[in-house]
């Protein structure tokens, strides 16, 4: 059997084989505890070190920045909006938590388990590009306002939401801001001093570390409470045993994210535009969608006009292309789509690929090929129905 061709990189990424390799002895050789007050146990602080610098690298910390190494990118995100309600409502009185419709999960739902508590959430719509529309943010935020969690780009479309509006905005307003990077780090170039969040987060399995792994970076002065309680790890800020393979592994990730990242800014972007205008070339009902948006340079979504996405889907893993709709911690692309204002045809038959720094200029071409192939497959099957229950072929 071929080789699949792997284009579903904003879901989960091939853990990095120097990661994997780098954390397998402390997984069966290294395996005791930092916390211990002996040499079995100071013996990891050398490599715990290392993983912290990378990371800090990774985003452009400082060293009085604060970092939790978390179990999913879900928890780091959860830990900001539970430590605004109570390091910052509960003290304030402040109760609006706001994220935009085209959010992710994890934080469109803490945010309405806190409303379960008295607070106020707010979706804040976005415009025709999926960025978050700046007056409705301005006229959404209350006096009441603790906290906006945004994700800063797009999962499913790779746009980029304005941050510098939406940080300039969150100051004058004495708002916290929380940016889930994962999508963003080791693609963009960035200095998080510039950036103007107070929390920064992420999902190590997205940025070709293991799975179980993710992070939370806590600007200098900022309060934070522990989501999990029950020991001292982390400074107090994360309680239970310290998972150091998987922080190790994670370590070696960013640094590697660091060193691609020129390699994903330029020759990953030739080859995501190689696939738009090879699809659009071969099928020319194809709509590459937000394409005069800012976007990450490995994700695309295109729309197929004529078909179901759910359809094309199906077809192309069955001929060993993987691409994306949604699911997961991410709304469907239809969803995002439709908050977007976009036709109803293409929010039904859009379909989501995103490329990595692994991906090949061959697999590019084969996949343009099959894309193709199964769209004009799909366009011949397809019907179109009209009122009264005919349909024509």
């Amino acid at each position: 059997m071929k080789r699949p061709i792997y284009l579903d990189n904003g879901m989960t990424t091939r853990p990095s084989s120097l990661a994997v390799s780098r954390m397998l002895p402390y997984l069966s050789e290294k395996w005791g505890s930092p916390s211990a007050p002996h040499q079995f146990g100071q013996q990891l602080y050398p490599a715990l070190e290392e993983s912290y610098r990378a990371l800090y690298a990774l985003v452009g910390a400082k060293r009085q920045d604060s970092f939790v190494f978390t179990s999913s990118g879900a928890e780091a995100i959860n830990h900001v909006i539970a430590t605004g309600y109570h390091d910052i409502t509960c003290s304030t009185g402040k109760n609006q938590f706001l994220t935009s419709k085209v959010d992710e999960a994890p934080a469109i739902l803490a945010i309405g388990r806190l409303e379960q508590l008295g607070c106020v959430g707010k979706m804040v719509a976005v415009d025709s590009y999926g960025r978050v529309d700046i007056q409705a943010l301005k006229e959404s935020i209350t006096p009441r306002a603790a906290l906006l969690s945004l994700s800063w780009a797009n999962g499913l479309t790779g746009v980029i939401q304005p941050i510098a509006d939406i940080a300039a905005l969150c100051r004058d307003r004495g708002i916290a801001l929380h940016l889930d990077a994962t999508h963003v780090l080791g693609r963009l170039f960035f200095s998080w001093e510039e950036v103007g969040a107070q929390y920064i987060t992420f999902n190590g399995d997205q940025l070709h570390a293991t799975k179980g792994t993710g992070g939370l970076f806590i600007k200098e002065g900022v309060k934070s409470s522990s989501f999990i309680l029950g020991g001292i790890e982390q400074g107090g800020r994360r309680a239970g045993p310290l998972d150091v393979p998987a922080l190790v592994a994670l370590g070696v990730a960013a640094q590697q994210l660091v060193e691609a990242r020129e390699l994903m800014c330029t020759e990953v972007a030739r080859l995501r535009n190689k696939l738009e205008e090879g699809i659009v070339a071969g099928y020319p009902e194809a709509c590459v969608l937000f394409c005069e948006a800012e976007r990450l340079p490995c994700r695309t979504a295109i729309a197929f006009p004529g078909m179901v996405s759910e359809a094309l889907l199906w077809l192309l893993s069955r001929r060993g292309v993987y691409g994306c709709i949604g699911g997961g911690s991410y709304q469907q692309i239809s969803l995002v789509l439709s908050h977007a204002a976009v036709a109803s045809e293409q929010v039904q038959s859009a379909i989501s690929f995103c490329l990595s720094r692994e991906t090949s200029e061959e697999e590019i071409d084969e996949a343009i090929e099959i894309i193709v192939g199964a769209a004009k497959k799909l366009r011949k099957l397809s019907v179109s129905f009209i009122p009264g229950g005919n349909h024509v072929a």
